[in-house]
């Protein structure tokens, strides 16, 4: 294995969990699962591996980032799962969608908020009440 695979697979487990990186490969086929281990590699064992950054402060940019380019739910609902194993709250999350509001638009982020949603309550956290129009 290689130094870098074996960096990506430490970082995606520390967010995910223990043979959760061997699964995202085994859940391709043939080749495909080249391009799951290039993931694995490239972005947790190069970029998410890098200082300066904590893994919470990652997964929000990542949040941020996938909210505002539009129609990748799976990844939103992925990312959902990994800002709050890395320590991100309900509340920070949810900010974290409603701030992509101001560039990426209101479908996007509506689209969004509600993956980002259903997943915190599919994993037993509480939704913030709102606001209200005073706040």
């Amino acid at each position: 294995m290689s130094d870098r695979l074996d960096k990506g697979k430490r970082k995606f487990e520390e967010l995910y969990g223990e043979g959760k990186a061997d699964g995202l490969v085994a859940m391709q086929t043939g080749l495909a699962q080249d391009l799951a281990r290039y993931g694995i590699e490239f972005n947790f064992g190069d970029i998410y591996s890098r200082p300066g950054l904590t893994l919470a402060q990652r997964e929000m940019i990542s949040l941020g980032v996938l909210v505002a380019m539009g129609g990748l739910e799976p990844q939103v609902r992925g990312h959902t799962r990994g800002a709050l194993n890395a320590g991100l709250t309900p509340t920070e999350i949810l900010e974290t969608v409603i701030h992509t509001v101001q560039y990426a638009g209101f479908p996007r982020a509506l689209n969004a908020i509600r993956i980002v949603t259903d997943t915190l309550i599919e994993n037993g956290a509480t939704i913030p009440e709102p606001l209200g129009p005073d706040a």
